[in-house]
């Protein structure tokens, strides 16, 4: 039997309005330099040690980023395929590799604020000096300044910089302060040790509105919630209901937009994530397999290992038996089994019927499959229905015009040969 916990089926009124499309810049960026752990460690205070890691040799040194820049949004693009998206707006911060089929995502810090020189801060801070020469690199208007990232109880590091006032600031993993400067960093020199730094390679406009969508299909883990939640009201509901494998275990985290509801999740014994936390409701298929629906009303096959079988999200899905589901995507409906395996795809509609009968509709006409998939009557009818009865109505034109009325047994004889 099985046990159907809590599903929701949520209507999505979406609407649309015209907005103007943000100018983009792609700029690349080439770093130059490179020096030792030891010797940086020597030469620049110990809140600054991360800055550098560009140029630390044999660590993670890079030689190539390429950045896209918008008033809304930015993206950097590292070596190894590493990607970072960031939403000004939202505050909001995508990182992942490609190939991934999860990303994490991160509250932007606000950290070192930009003061000027008589401005106190406890905190860290950064300050612009001498920003008076104008020059041009890359073929874009700059001014040349100096930058000052202080820490009040550590220190501070000082490094030329080139930055053009017209076009969106951006930041980069290792610099994060440099998304609060007035311009994009276009060079970077370090005054510390004048052989480290970036220049621009490249600066043009494009129109891609697509640059910043973050990569389909797959799942947000988002760092700024402790994914070890202490509430445990109805993760029951979930443990009972479907028994994970070893070291597996349900957890729960609160729901940012219905905060008296939760959404449930998987991680391991150690609390590491296998699933975040954005399932809302569960229907058991068999020990196995479940069915799970999440925050975006799309649903999941998954296994007791939490693996997601279906790599697209369903409108629709529902089992028929322990090992079949109807399932519908982009209007189209269907029946997968407990592989994901598609037995049956490309009806206008499912739905249950009599027994262990399905109606669908194919090119306007109604027929019957049965629960594994297997057309039983072929799309010939008008229609198919029943009466309170429990009587089949039928409107077959190769009969009359009219609708029919059979007992479940005559239709069956009649039309289930």
């Amino acid at each position: 039997m099985k046990k159907l916990i809590h599903i929701v089926f949520l209507t999505l009124v979406l609407s649309q309005s015209v907005v103007a499309q943000d100018k983009i810049w792609q700029i690349k960026l080439n770093f130059k330099g490179e020096v030792s752990q030891a010797e940086l460690e020597k030469s620049v205070p110990a809140f600054a040690v991360d800055f550098y890691e560009p140029y630390v040799k044999g660590v993670a040194s890079f030689k190539e980023v390429t950045v896209f820049i918008s008033p809304s949004n930015i993206k950097s693009i590292y070596p190894q395929g590493h990607i970072l998206i960031t939403d000004r707006i939202k505050k909001q911060e995508f990182s992942y590799t490609n190939g991934d089929d999860m990303l994490s995502q991160e509250t932007l810090s606000a950290d070192l604020p930009l003061l000027t020189a008589q401005e106190q801060n406890d905190n860290g801070y950064l300050v612009l000096e001498n920003a008076t020469e104008k020059e041009k690199i890359g073929n874009v208007d700059c001014i040349k300044a100096i930058l000052k990232v202080v820490d009040p109880s550590a220190g501070e590091i000082a490094m030329t910089v080139w930055y053009a006032p017209d076009i969106p600031s951006y930041y980069l993993s290792n610099f994060p302060f440099l998304i609060n400067l007035p311009g994009a960093v276009l060079k970077l020199d370090d005054q510390i040790n004048p052989a480290l730094g970036f220049e621009v390679a490249e600066v043009k406009e494009i129109t891609d509105s697509k640059t910043f969508d973050l990569p389909p299909h797959v799942q947000i883990v988002n760092l700024s919630k402790s994914a070890d939640s202490t509430h445990s009201e109805d993760i029951s509901l979930f443990q009972d209901a479907f028994k994970l494998k070893a070291p597996l275990e349900w957890f729960s985290q609160k729901n940012e937009t219905y905060g008296d509801e939760y959404l449930y999740g998987v991680k391991k014994a150690d609390g590491s994530i296998v699933q975040p936390a954005i399932f809302y409701s569960i229907d058991v298929l068999n020990d196995e397999r479940a069915i799970v629906s999440d925050s975006d009303n799309l649903f999941w096959i998954i296994d007791d290992e939490a693996k997601k079988i279906n790599h697209v999200g369903f409108e629709i899905l529902y089992g028929i038996n322990d090992e079949n589901m109807v399932y519908a995507i982009d209007d189209q409906y269907g029946i997968i089994n407990a592989s994901g395996v598609s037995i049956i795809g490309g009806l206008s509609n499912i739905s249950n019927f009599v027994g262990e009968y399905l109606l669908f509709t194919q090119r306007g006409k109604q027929g019957l499959l049965d629960f594994n998939g297997k057309i039983v009557l072929q799309p010939t009818l008008e229609s198919i229905d029943t009466d309170d009865q429990g009587n089949i109505l039928v409107k077959d034109l190769e009969v009359s015009q009219e609708t029919q009325q059979y007992s479940l047994e005559d239709f069956q004889v009649k039309y289930l040969k």
